[in-house]
C-alpha cells in the first residue's frame, strides 16, 4: 500500500514540476513579446493552458511568476560572485553582470524592484507557496552585493553600517537608473555604480 501511494506522491510531484516550468516557459515567452506592463496572470494561464487557479497555488504575485522566469539569468551572478577570490574583481563581476542582464531585461528589472511586491498578499510569508520554484529576488541580490562590499572591505567606509543595507540603496539605485535610462548600456550602468563602491 506505501509503495502505491509513494508513487502517486512522485506521480503528483512530476506534475506539479510539469505545470510550473509550463507557466514559466509561457510567461518568459509573454514577457519577451510583450513587455511587464502588456502580460496578465490570465494571460500567463491562457498560454500555459493552465487556470489562474493553478498559478494562483504555485505563484503567489506576477512579480513570483518574472522571478522564477528568469532565474536562470541570474543564478550565474550569484554563483560568480561566490567564485571570485579576489573581492575588487567579485565586486566588479557582480556589478557589471547585474547590470547587463537588468539593462537586457526591463520585465527582470521591474520585477526585482522592491516596489513591485505585492505587499498585501505576500507580507512575511515566503516567496512562493510552492517549493519547487526556483527564484532570486532584490533581497538575495542586496545579500550578496552586501557580502562582497564587507569582502572588499568597505566596512569602515560606512562607519559600520549594516552593508546589506547599503547595498539595498545601491541595487535600488542602478534597477531606477536602468528603467529611467533604457538607452544606457549595462556597460555604462556598471561603470556608473562601481564608481560609486570603489
Amino acid at each position: 500500500m506505501s509503495t502505491e501511494l509513494g508513487s502517486r506522491q512522485r506521480g503528483a510531484a512530476t506534475k506539479r514540476k510539469r505545470t510550473i516550468l509550463k507557466v514559466i516557459e509561457a510567461a518568459s515567452f509573454l514577457f519577451d513579446a510583450h513587455g511587464w506592463y502588456g502580460v496578465t496572470r490570465d494571460d500567463i494561464a491562457r498560454e500555459a493552458e493552465v487556470g489562474v487557479a493553478t498559478i494562483n497555488n504555485h505563484f503567489i504575485t506576477k512579480q513570483v511568476i518574472a522571478l522564477a522566469s528568469y532565474f536562470s539569468m541570474l543564478k550565474p551572478i550569484l554563483a560568480l560572485a561566490d567564485e571570485e577570490s579576489d573581492a575588487r574583481e567579485a565586486l566588479i563581476d557582480f556589478v557589471t553582470e547585474l547590470a547587463d542582464v537588468t539593462t537586457t531585461l526591463p520585465v527582470l528589472t521591474i520585477a526585482l524592484l522592491p516596489a513591485t511586491r505585492d505587499v498585501t498578499r505576500c507580507g512575511d510569508e515566503t516567496r512562493s507557496p510552492s517549493v519547487e520554484v526556483e527564484l532570486i529576488d532584490f533581497d538575495q541580490l542586496a545579500e550578496c552585493l552586501g557580502k562582497l562590499l564587507e569582502n572588499y572591505g568597505t566596512t569602515e567606509y560606512y562607519g559600520g553600517a549594516n552593508l546589506t543595507e547599503v547595498a539595498e540603496l545601491y541595487l535600488s539605485g542602478l534597477l531606477s537608473g536602468v528603467l529611467k535610462h533604457p538607452d544606457r548600456s549595462g556597460e555604462d550602468a556598471a561603470k556608473l555604480l562601481l564608481s560609486q563602491l570603489l
